[in-house]
């Protein structure tokens, strides 16, 4: 299991997510924009996966991923 917090993950605030796989720390992220930051969700939600916005965050996101420690 590891923790990131929302603006780790691109997000504006502190709030710890976390995830067993990174699949699953995408999905509990998306969880706590659609209900913290609604308006941020629903732009991530309408850019095509093939964006370059969307690409260059999964990089980052698959690189921050692989160096965060587990937290338990």
């Amino acid at each position: 299991m590891k923790t990131m917090t929302c603006m780790q993950m691109g997000g504006p605030c502190e709030e710890k997510i976390m995830g067993a796989t990174p699949d699953e720390m995408m999905m509990n992220g998306m969880k706590h924009m659609e209900m913290a930051h609604p308006d941020m969700a629903a732009d991530i939600k309408a850019m095509p996966k093939d964006d370059p916005k969307m690409v260059a965050w999964s990089e980052k996101f698959m690189k921050d991923w692989a160096t965060t420690p587990d937290s338990m």
